[in-house]
Parts: structure tokens; C-alpha cells; sequence
């Protein structure tokens, strides 16, 4: 089991170049395919949402102000792509024509339509998906992108918080309370778990019908991974903000946990765990639902 492709959301912005930086290390890490996406939206789409109620010439003033932060943002982002890869000399395919057998190369694609949906379309044929971490500000709540990759594509996602520009992979706390989610989530971060140096299973909160986090460093062990458990006891605080303490204090550069929400809908209701992490995580998230 392996990384061959990774699929990575770079949307213009400034703080999404943490999210092209995680892709590379990926990309390096598993000499893996890095397959950059960057969706652009026609402002006629957006007129029957934004144009009800006003006037022809405030649509038409919107509509500009669109195209104007539209042709900014992709700006940005081939920017992004040609320092950190093209004057990097890093290799590069054609998104259309990708080669046969994976190897470390990159390739800028830009798409017009929702950038939702090229996630969800793109995302089932890779091998994992990177998208920018929802910031403190947004309390931890979900984009439509956000929604389309955990809950859509069926992949891993690692959300990578503004600002982090490290490599990861090295000491991994994996969050553990038995359930469906959490169990998935391991499963899809076992590429990363071999090439860890530490492994730390995390506990809070277990549910005693479900396997022990004992059980769990054995069946790591089957897959030649050497990890070791680390319980605590759980604060007023929130659970999830109980976790990015205990992950801060074993030093640990990544964290991998099952992803929770009770609705499909655009705003997902999420897990306390689950949001709490989200919003004040300092270090890449690798999620599945």
C-alpha cells in the first residue's frame, strides 16, 4: 500500500501555499504523481445567486469584481506553482495524459466551474487529497470543499493549517476511541504510519464494546509498525482541544483521526471533537469519514 497520486487544492490564496508544500512532501515522500487543481468560477454561474433582487448594473458591477478576483487568485496560484516547482526543477506531466507509472512530478491544472465538484471528480482517482485546514475564525466549520472531499470522494484528506511549511510524517498521533471513523482513518494513514519514527495511539475516550487501544498497537504490529499508547484524561475543555494538547506534548508533527459529521448538507454539523480540532490545530490533520 502506497501514495501514487495526490490530489492538492491550491486556491490562490496566500495561505494556501502550505497545502502546495505538504503536497511536494508527499510527492517526494512516496514518489508520488502531485496533480495541483485550481478551479476558477464563471461569474455567470454565480448571477442567479448573487443577481435576485438587484439591479442590471450592480449584477454587472459584481460580476467584474468576480472576474477581477477571479484572474487574481489564478495569478496567485501559477505563481505558487512556478517557484515552488518550475524554478524548483521538479518535473512535470500533463493532467490529461499522465504517465504510466507514478513518479515524483507535478502538474498545474486550471479548471472553470465549482471547485466542489472537481474535488469530488478528482478525488476518487487519487490516492489522497490536500486542502487547506478551516482556521481558528471559522470555528471549524466546513467549505463546500471541505464537504466534498471528506464526505464525497471516498480519500483520505490532510488538512494543512495556514502557515506550516515543515515537513510531517515523522512522529504521528493517531486518535483512537474505537469507532468505525477512527478505524477507517488509520487504515488510509498506514502509508505514513511505515514511515514514521513514532507512532503514538492516542485515548480519551474509548468505548469499552470496541477494541482497546492495546488491540490496536497489535494490529499495527502486523503491519511492522511500532507504535505505543497514550492516555488521558479528558477536561472540561472539549475533547478536541484536550487532543491538540496532549499531541503538542508528545512533540508529534501530524495527527490522524476519523472525521465526524451527522449531516450531508453544505454546513456539516460536526463532532465536537472533530470541530475542536479543526479550528485550532497547529500541524496537518489527516482525516476520513
Amino acid at each position: 500500500m502506497t501514495i501514487a497520486k495526490v490530489l492538492a487544492v491550491l486556491d490562490g490564496t496566500p495561505e494556501c501555499e502550505s497545502v502546495l508544500m505538504a503536497a511536494l512532501h508527499l510527492g517526494r515522500q512516496f514518489d508520488a504523481l502531485v496533480h495541483l487543481l485550481h478551479t476558477e468560477q464563471d461569474p455567470a454561474t454565480a448571477v442567479p445567486v448573487l443577481g435576485e433582487g438587484m439591479s442590471g448594473i450592480i449584477v454587472e458591477q459584481m460580476m467584474k469584481s468576480l472576474e477581477v478576483r477571479g484572474s487574481e487568485r489564478l495569478a496567485e496560484a501559477r505563481r505558487q506553482y512556478h517557484t515552488r516547482c518550475v524554478d524548483a526543477g521538479v518535473a512535470s506531466f500533463d493532467p490529461a495524459a499522465a504517465p504510466a507509472a507514478a513518479t515524483f512530478s507535478v502538474c498545474f491544472d486550471h479548471h472553470i466551474g465549482f471547485e466542489a465538484d472537481e474535488i469530488q471528480r478528482l478525488g476518487r482517482l487519487s490516492d489522497i487529497i490536500v486542502l487547506p485546514a478551516p482556521g481558528s475564525d471559522e470555528d471549524g466549520a466546513l467549505t463546500a470543499s471541505h464537504d466534498a472531499a471528506l464526505f464525497d470522494s471516498g480519500r483520505p484528506v490532510l488538512l494543512v493549517p495556514a502557515g506550516h511549511m515543515d515537513a510531517f510524517g515523522k512522529s504521528i498521533a493517531v486518535a483512537w476511541d474505537g469507532s468505525l471513523q477512527a478505524s477507517r482513518a488509520i487504515v488510509a494513514a498506514l502509508p505514513l504510519l511505515h514511515k514514521a519514527e513514532q507512532v503514538v495511539v492516542m485515548t480519551g475516550r474509548v468505548d469499552e464494546d470496541f477494541p482497546a487501544p492495546s488491540e490496536l498497537v497489535g494490529y499495527l504490529k502486523a503491519h511492522k509498525i511500532d507504535a505505543k499508547t497514550w492516555a488521558f484524561s479528558l477536561s472540561d475543555g472539549g475533547i478536541g482541544l484536550d487532543l491538540l494538547e496532549q499531541v503538542e506534548s508528545a512533540k508529534t508533527d501530524m495527527l490522524v483521526m476519523g472525521a465526524y459529521g451527522h449531516s450531508r448538507i453544505r454546513e456539516v454539523v460536526l463532532g465536537g471533537a472533530t470541530r475542536g480540532v479543526l479550528a485550532g490545530a497547529r500541524l496537518p490533520v489527516l482525516m476520513t469519514h
